[in-house]
């Protein structure tokens, strides 16, 4: 017994605590913290086109930061905050009702119905959703035309494309579901007890979401307005597509300065300035917040006697009157249903019109031209490899499921088997045909399409493979392992989370230019390695930032709600730390990877910021083409593309649904996965 201990013990893992982490922690600070440290020390230099970097840090200044504060750039900047505090408001205003209908008010089948009908828009391309916004606000558009005919505007039709007020739309419609989602899981987390308790004390419906319901749903409410005021402010993309020269945004400038204008100091100071701003909006909101209790505090007299005397009224009301109050109760149930099913229809007509006008057979996406066709669809059919390539998939399908009902006849063999054989006939379909046939290489060969879609899948993936490995190894090291350095990791995270886009995407692409000069690094970002060019590899690091820090919350969250026993058991039968971890550790958060990689590709596909600033020539992928093609008409073929990469897309997220409801996890579960942990 004593050599058995003594055995064990000598076996025990001895290093440091974040030894898992440190894969993830040397990726941070080589791509993260470094890059926008340097972007930090750009904004006190000098313009220098000369340069191969064009700054000149010999003589280091402030006149960037007194150059930013020019008529031209504290409009934008001013027009940008006012866009992102006015949307995020919006998006609480009108997100709160769904959310706290679909906590309280529906049952659980109707509650995966409407998380759904909220998830399936949001993780839709935000570019595709984006450019969708051009057919109902195009001047001479068919909404124009009708509400010309209705005598509603006058003959020139709708005059908000190219305004700020097409922008404000469209960020409100982007960034809505990203609200709804945190909301839903902050409400649907509160004890229903504290809520009836109230009620028991006499408090009414209102009384009881102003101080009870509110103040718990406080972690949502913060979650919800970081996963959308932060991202709104760096907002690239909607100000590019809908804004134009009225509309511009800060985002879309700071762009200009590094890719245009050349101007790298001066761009790099409107950035810290726009994190500043950011910073310094949360802090009064949080300041705000926090003052709340203490102000309820202080009217704590006056709102109890309007309390009292609303309890004193509806008690004479309701005296021999009981089925008004349950008709009262049936019509607020009815007005928060009607609410509901308003903004889902909202959030789906840019999706239904760009499905509709895939199907265009004018020459223009945008203006509808008056009837269908499968002209453009036409293309994907149009040899016999693609028919041939179409049997083959149903074959193949088939012969799997036939197999599947076979072995389920069987007693002897187990459903957790069977149940998986579906999705593995569909990637096992997909992989023969890519390999059988010139799919992968003449699908959507028209225009450029086909290399744009491709490359999108191999960033997409790239990026995947590292957030899964980084994000799975320290997502283990926080939940088991943790320490004084969890502290300071976790703000890494959480910086990565709340860091716009753009800042990103500009600290990554000066960073590429400086690092050129490194043995290993510049010739991976230079010349590329092996099938894959520098540019594809510059691709899966700037994507695979934000999407290793969603999947280090995911595992975290899935290992810190799971006993820890199993693997101490394993431990003192003698298994070494590395066999623990992939007989035990490994299993148990199996389901959180899949998720987290199949959330990380879904977010990686849809990535339109950093890849237009870091993408080459060789590695232009799907958003990037299509956020070129919006500077002039837009063809119909480009909708078939969209609709394609939304089919995908819906096919992960309904694998990540899939993988979660068999781990046991419940609707609620997955909304605060999806929501990020």
């Amino acid at each position: 017994m004593t050599s058995a201990v003594y055995t064990n013990d000598r076996r025990r893992w001895r290093g440091p605590k974040f030894v898992l982490a440190i894969p993830a922690i040397i990726w941070y600070l080589l791509f993260f913290i470094i890059p926008i440290a340097f972007v930090v020390v750009y904004s006190f230099g000098t313009k220098d086109t000369s340069r191969l970097l064009p700054v000149d840090l010999g003589k280091l200044t402030t006149a960037n930061y007194s150059q930013v504060f020019d008529d031209t750039f504290f409009k934008t900047f001013k027009a940008t905050l006012r866009i992102a505090i006015v949307a995020t408001l919006l998006c609480l205003g009108i997100g709160l009702p769904v959310a706290y209908f679909t906590a309280f008010k529906v049952s659980e089948k109707w509650r995966v119905v409407i998380l759904t009908l909220v998830v399936v828009p949001s993780f839709t391309s935000f570019l595709i959703r984006t450019v969708a916004w051009r057919i109902p606000l195009a001047p001479n558009g068919e909404f124009s035309r009708w509400l010309v005919d209705l005598g509603v505007i006058g003959d020139r039709g709708i005059q908000l494309l190219e305004t700020q007020t097409a922008v404000q739309i469209a960020i409100v419609y982007n960034y809505l579901g990203f609200m709804i989602l945190p909301l839903f899981v902050a409400l649907d987390r509160i004890d229903v007890r504290m809520r009836e308790a109230s009620k028991d004390l006499g408090a009414g419906r209102i009384a009881t979401f102003i101080g009870v319901t509110l103040p718990l749903a406080g972690p949502g409410i913060a979650a919800g307005v970081l996963l959308t005021f932060i991202p709104m402010c760096g907002d690239y993309v909607t100000a590019t597509v809908l804004g134009g020269a009225k509309g511009n945004m800060i985002g879309s400038m700071i762009a200009s300065q590094f890719s245009q204008a050349q101007n790298w100091p001066l761009g790099s100071a409107m950035a810290v300035l726009m994190i500043g701003a950011v910073l310094l909006v949360l802090a009064a909101g949080a300041l705000l917040v926090w003052l709340v209790p203490f102000i309820l505090k202080a009217l704590q007299p006056v709102t109890q006697s309007i309390r009292r005397s609303i309890a004193e009224r509806s008690m004479v009301s309701s005296k021999g009157d009981k089925p008004s109050t349950a008709r009262g109760v049936d019509v607020m149930r009815i007005v928060f249903a009607i609410w509901t099913v308003l903004v889902l229809l909202f959030m789906f007509i840019p999706i239904l019109l760009v499905l509709r006008h895939s199907f265009n057979s004018g020459s223009s996406f945008s203006i509808w031209a008056g009837h269908t066709s499968t002209k453009w669809w036409g293309e994907l059919f149009a040899s016999s490899a693609a028919w041939a390539m179409i049997i083959r998939f149903l074959v193949i399908i088939g012969v799997v499921l036939l197999a599947r009902r076979v072995l389920l006849s069987r007693a002897n063999v187990s459903k957790r088997v069977t149940s998986w054989m579906g999705p593995l006939a569909f990637l096992l379909a997909f992989v023969v045909n890519g390999v059988a046939s010139d799919w992968f290489r003449d699908i959507f060969d028209f225009a450029g399409i086909g290399d744009a879609i491709r490359n999108s899948f191999t960033a997409a993936l790239g990026a995947t493979l590292i957030a899964v490995i980084l994000g799975g190894l320290s997502g283990v090291a926080l939940a088991r392992r943790p320490g004084a350095w969890t502290k300071i990791f976790m703000a890494t995270v959480f910086l990565i989370l709340v860091t716009p886009e753009i800042m990103d995407a500009i600290a990554l692409v000066t960073w590429f230019q400086r690092v050129g000069d490194v043995p290993v690094l510049g010739y991976l970002f230079k010349n590329g390695l092996g099938p894959f060019n520098g540019g594809m590899h510059k691709l899966w690091v700037g994507q695979s930032l934000y999407a290793s820090a969603v999947v280090t919350l995911i595992v975290r969250a899935r290992l810190a709600g799971l006993d820890e026993a199993l693997e101490e058991a394993a431990g003192d039968l003698g298994a070494t730390p590395a066999r623990a971890f992939r007989q035990i550790t490994l299993p148990l958060i199996s389901s959180a990877l899949i998720a987290g990689a199949l959330l990380s590709f879904t977010l990686c596909l849809d990535n339109a910021v950093i890849s237009t600033l870091v993408s080459e020539a060789g590695s232009t992928t799907f958003p990037v083409a299509l956020l070129g093609a919006t500077k002039s008409t837009i063809k119909p073929f480009w909708g078939v593309g969209a609709v394609m990469l939304f089919m995908i897309t819906m096919g992960a997220l309904a694998f990540v649904a899939v993988v979660l409801r068999r781990s046991g996890e419940s609707s609620s579960d997955i909304a605060a996965t999806l929501a990020g942990g």
